[in-house]
């Protein structure tokens, strides 16, 4: 299901803070019992050596966007969606919050959100494989998802320095 549309005729959204992962699962539960729910998505590409795997997650991790006049005291939410939800906040300015969702909804709909996720984590341990520092181990400082480029902390002929390499150039340990 496709939650990216925001209902005009809502005038009083409100936000879920959810179970960690759940935001997709509570959308779609409160979606079946007719509550007007808004949660935008970003597609993550994630680049291995021989494929590259896409996933749609929550723009913002943790929060489902619901209308409050549908959420608060509705009996056919179930009780373990209601469990799932941690927090029901309500903005001290319903206006200011419709008009930021507004303004989301027209970005996801015209554009397709992607966010690179490159090789490994900062700290991981790697080897570079190509290059003149080949077979140098080494340890990711940074992550450049948009440039797919890493900085690492290698030691070359006796100094530790800090190198930018292109993520394809290296291999985890």
């Amino acid at each position: 299901m496709h939650f990216g549309n925001l209902a005009p005729e809502i005038d009083r959204w409100t936000v879920l803070r959810t179970s960690a992962r759940w935001e997709k699962k509570i959308a779609e539960e409160l979606a079946d019992v007719d509550v007007p729910v808004f949660l935008p998505l970003v597609t993550r590409l994630t680049r291995y050596a021989s494929k590259t795997q896409t996933t749609e997650l929550p723009m913002f991790g943790g929060y489902v966007f619901c209308s409050e006049r549908h959420f608060v005291g509705n009996q056919r939410i179930a009780h373990a969606t209601r469990k799932q939800v941690a927090q029901v906040l309500r903005p001290p300015d319903y206006a200011i919050l419709k008009a930021e969702l507004e303004e989301i909804a027209a970005v996801t709909a015209n554009h397709r959100l992607v966010q690179e996720k490159v090789y490994g984590q900062i700290g991981d341990r790697v080897v570079i494989m190509a290059g003149a520092m080949t077979g140098t181990e080494g340890k990711i400082l940074q992550l450049r998802p948009n440039q797919r480029r890493l900085r690492l902390e290698v030691t070359f002929l006796g100094v530790l320095m800090d190198v930018e390499l292109d993520e394809t150039l290296v291999v985890k340990l």
